[in-house]
Parts: C-alpha cells; sequence; structure tokens
C-alpha cells in the first residue's frame, strides 16, 4: 500500500517514536530502513521486533549533525552508509520545505554527535511488518493510537 502524502510519510516517522534505524539498504532507487520499534511490533504479533519501511524515490539524503562538542560546527553528512552506520533513534518528524526531516538521537560514543536532523525527499513509502503485511497510515496510527491509550490507562 502506497503511502503518499508527504503529511502521511513524515508521520510514519512520528509514529515511530523512540525507534531505531537499524540498517539502512539500497535496492533499485528505494531506500529501504529496518526499524526496530518493540514495543508497536509486539502489538501485532508478540514476537515481532519491528517493522521495515521503503522510501520509493529517495533523493537528497542529508544528516546534519549536533556536534557532542558545542563548540563544533555541526557536519553534513551526505553518504547513506555514513549516516546510517550507526543507529538513529527517531525523536519526531516534520516538513521542511520540500523535504521530510526525523529528528534522531544517537547514543554511541563511537561519533563525534550526538544525533541530527535526518533530511530527504521521496516520492512515496510503504511500510511492512515482518510478515510482510503492508500498513496503511490509518492502520498504523489506530496501532500506536491503542499502545499510547493502553499505556495511559495503566500509568494513571
Amino acid at each position: 500500500m502506497r503511502i503518499e502524502e508527504r503529511e502521511d510519510i513524515r508521520d510514519i516517522f512520528s509514529i515511530f517514536h523512540d525507534g531505531c534505524i537499524v540498517v539502512a539498504s539500497i535496492q533499485t532507487n528505494t531506500l529501504v530502513l529496518d526499524i526496530e520499534i518493540q514495543y508497536l511490533a509486539e502489538r501485532v504479533k508478540p514476537e515481532y521486533k519491528g517493522f521495515k519501511v521503503f522510501l520509493y524515490g529517495f533523493r537528497d539524503v542529508e544528516f546534519s549533525t549536533w556536534p557532542s562538542d558545542l563548540k563544533s560546527a555541526p557536519e553534513k553528512i551526505k553518504d547513506i552508509q555514513s549516516i546510517f552506520r550507526p543507529e538513529l533513534e527517531m525523536l519526531e518528524a516534520n516538513l521542511k520545505e520540500n523535504s521530510i526531516e526525523v529528528v534522531c538521537s544517537q547514543h554511541s560514543s563511537a561519533y563525534d554527535y550526538c544525533g541530527g536532523e535526518l533530511s530527504f525527499k521521496v516520492d512515496f513509502a510503504a511500510v511492512q511488518d515482518e510478515s510482510g503485511k503492508l500498513y496503511t497510515i490509518d492502520e498504523l496510527d489506530i496501532l500506536c493510537k491503542g499502545y499510547w491509550d493502553e499505556w495511559a490507562s495503566k500509568n494513571k
């Protein structure tokens, strides 16, 4: 199922808040992100750990770092392998000009930055679970809302 509206593509990354991009690969002009987000995946099936996000026609990918040393200038990384070498934890997503911007933290001390903004343009996206089932943005939203409603009722 194609997710085509920019707002909906942005929302994929907000729905996956606190999830980590653990693997990124390129398959015929498609960027495939393996997202580990167990708290949502296990709502589909208890043993699931995440989802795949397919970004079709992705381009202009850039990661603007937040240097760990506050005196250093941010670096703009454009190489896909370098961007996704560390796991990136997704915090929120925004629309910025014609791009999707995903705000990420990064916890490995092997890098001289603690996070940054991942921005890219894309034609459309798709999301699938570990069985290959595709999801609409509405189905993802229901999955997420169900989790947070349950969480809120447990933590009153």
